[in-house]
């Protein structure tokens, strides 16, 4: 029987089903959820890999900032791996990157112990630059000092919060504020300087990226999240970058890793 080649085409929201399976295959720990997949595939950067008109493949990639990208997904059918499909779509991504003008660099996440992948993305020219950790923090563990409060970010304050985090473009911010599935958090101290920051995202539930300038803010940032989160919820998804002392006290806590991962990035 004659199969055809494949080919990448932009995700249609009528490819929610194949879409669907596969993703749940690739990414069993972290599948989407419908209504994500129909706002995500309205932004650019949305592609499916597609043989026989079955989805075997896809791969999201954003901007990130003024200058910068971010590779989110990548990923191909089990049955389809060994084929050179997955470096069909990075080479596909990393031209993508190319065309989309003033992108200098671009960064993706990857499991630490995927030695596969990695030796996938060193082949086309990404290096480490950091680690990542993802942990699930539940809310009656905190201790809180009392010392700090949330408030939804102001549009006043994103070029600061993007000035203290260089991890948080202003442009990126702006996304997540305009986003109704998203809320922006911003954590301060008692004379008003600003210690922390975060994406949340309720239904999640998550915090992604997270940022805090000190140890001691974790609690109390934690408690203002309550303030924000679905009833049905009794803990937070805390994803953060090169805060080992934040992944120490995690560990010290028992708190469970859901993900250790490798930020890697393109200079283009």
């Amino acid at each position: 029987m004659w199969t055809a080649m494949p080919h990448i085409r932009p995700m249609k929201t009528d490819d929610w089903e194949g879409f669907q399976k596969l993703d749940l295959e690739v990414f069993p720990r972290d599948p989407v959820k419908e209504d994500w997949f129909v706002t995500r595939i309205q932004e650019p950067g949305c592609f499916a890999l597609v043989q026989d008109g079955e989805v075997i493949g896809q791969l999201f990639v954003t901007r990130f900032g003024v200058d910068k990208a971010h590779l989110g997904r990548i990923g191909v059918a089990k049955a389809h791996q060994g084929k050179g499909y997955g470096s069909m779509l990075l080479e596909y991504a990393v031209q993508w990157f190319q065309k989309d003008g003033g992108i200098r660099a671009a960064h993706l996440y990857t499991e630490d112990y995927n030695e596969v992948a990695q030796s996938l993305y060193k082949k086309y020219g990404f290096k480490r630059i950091g680690t990542t950790w993802h942990y699930f923090v539940p809310y009656d563990s905190v201790e809180p000092k009392n010392m700090y409060t949330c408030h939804e970010i102001d549009e006043e304050e994103i070029d600061s919060v993007a000035e203290i985090f260089p991890s948080i473009p202003a442009e990126v911010i702006r996304r997540y504020v305009s986003r109704e599935e998203d809320v922006f958090i911003v954590l301060e101290d008692k004379e008003g300087n600003i210690q922390g920051a975060c994406r949340f995202t309720p239904s999640f539930p998550g915090c992604m990226p997270f940022e805090i300038t000190k140890l001691e803010c974790f609690d109390d940032f934690m408690v203002g999240l309550m303030e924000f989160k679905l009833q049905e919820h009794d803990y937070c998804r805390v994803t953060f970058t090169d805060n080992q002392e934040l992944a120490d006290l995690c560990q010290k806590r028992d708190y469970r890793l859901h993900h250790r991962l490798h930020k890697m990035e393109l200079i283009l």
